[in-house]
């Protein structure tokens, strides 16, 4: 069984009492404890034996920061997602379309989560290469020939990403700003695609007004100037857990408060 060790707040512990908490478990060292830190949005440390995680969780309680040791099968689990170019928010409904332009009717008291921030993501860029090869040609002259080859390249980009989670189904919606179709905002629509973006977060918290969200989708909505960065779609799919879990009551392990 795996444990996993979650935080109570979304306030991360600082990296030196991490360090100091995870160099007392066997095979962990301060290296590993800059990388939790760096990811911790909401689960600190995860796929731990109990004794390990409960280690860490008495390190970090005497550092005077304090956690909660969770089987690890107790956490939610995210639905697979399916990809979001088009979406309008009406006061009636959400209705969001497929890959083939059909429209699907959301009621918004089925919206459970709206998550949104400025996420750092793989990407790939295909990229063209030219070289020069020399064929013979006549008299015993090399003639030159310019041939060219193609490779993906990865990139890690920051991108405005939201996932809107409908309780439901389950289903999982993921858009990114840059290519979205902001359609249904009509006059309100702007040139530049983040502030269009931050209009859809806006109206997608208005109207699921049961739906919780997490703090990079409140900041967006109250200055989106102010866009929280997620190191990686891990951390950003973290809070999204951790949240989830919160709502659904969490139950840690006996014994703990």
């Amino acid at each position: 069984m795996a444990y996993a060790v979650v935080q109570k707040t979304l306030d991360p512990p600082s990296v030196e009492q991490l360090c100091r908490a995870v160099q007392a478990v066997p095979g962990l060292t301060r290296y590993d404890a800059t990388v939790l830190a760096a990811d911790a949005f909401g689960i600190i440390a995860e796929n731990l034996s109990l004794e390990s995680a409960s280690v860490i969780q008495r390190r970090l309680a005497a550092e005077g920061y304090e956690t909660e040791l969770v089987d690890q099968d107790k956490l939610p689990t995210l639905p697979p997602p399916t990809g979001l170019r088009r979406a309008d928010c009406l006061p009636e409904c959400l209705v969001v379309y497929d890959a083939l332009g059909r429209p699907k009717r959301i009621q918004w008291a089925q919206v459970c989560l709206v998550a949104a921030g400025s996420v750092r993501l793989s990407e790939f860029k295909r990229v063209e290469r030219q070289y020069v090869v020399y064929h013979p040609g006549p008299w015993l002259l090399a003639v030159p020939v310019v041939l060219s080859d193609f490779a993906d390249r990865e990139e890690r980009n920051l991108r405005l990403a939201l996932e809107i989670l409908i309780e439901a189904a389950p289903a999982r919606y993921r858009a990114t700003a840059h290519n979205f179709n902001y359609g249904y905002l009509g006059p309100r629509q702007h040139r530049r695609p983040a502030e269009n973006f931050a209009l859809l977060v806006r109206d997608l918290m208005q109207l699921a007004i049961n739906a919780s969200a997490n703090r990079g989708a409140v900041g967006l909505a109250q200055d989106p100037a102010q866009t929280l960065e997620y190191p990686a779609r891990h951390a950003f799919e973290e809070e999204m857990i951790w949240l989830l879990w919160k709502l659904r009551g969490p139950r840690p392990l006996p014994g703990q408060t």
